[in-house]
């Protein structure tokens, strides 16, 4: 389990459309993506609907200040296809990257979500949570498991 703090939260809830995360200041560095791998956990925790949701994509941006204007970081967009044989938004899956990437230069971070429903289908379920955290949370293998 992960430390995490409150003010690290850039999302957590439904995403059935666009949306825009929290603002997370990482005041203290001087150049957030050029210190110590800073993890990054970015988990879906209520699945996508391949029937309805066609792909998501997800940016980062950054700022100088909490009200913008909002630059996006280079390097920090992932767009994930959600198809019916291979469904890449399924519950506990982990479609980001694991690191606050290196291209990250200003103090104030957020993502923005970009929701692709099917043709003629809304999107009705599918929640994301995303956080800066202290230390890397990888999900335990069941090779791992004990018993």
């Amino acid at each position: 389990m992960s430390i995490i703090d409150r003010n690290c939260f850039f999302f957590e809830g439904p995403l059935t459309s666009n949306a825009t995360g929290n603002a997370v200041g990482l005041t203290g560095l001087k150049i957030p993506g050029r210190m110590e791998p800073m993890p990054l956990r970015l988990s879906v925790t209520e699945a996508f609907l391949p029937a309805e949701t066609q792909s998501l994509t997800i940016t980062m941006e950054e700022s100088d200040s909490a009200d913008g204007p909002w630059s996006t970081v280079t390097g920090a967009t992932v767009s994930v296809d959600n198809r019916e044989e291979a469904p890449a938004l399924a519950l506990g899956a982990r479609p980001y990257l694991r690191f606050l990437p290196q291209g990250a230069r200003r103090s104030w971070l957020r993502l923005s979500f970009a929701v692709t429903p099917v043709a003629g289908k809304t999107v009705s379920q599918g929640r994301i949570f995303a956080a800066l955290t202290r230390e890397e949370d990888l999900p335990y293998e069941p090779a791992i498991m004990a018993g």
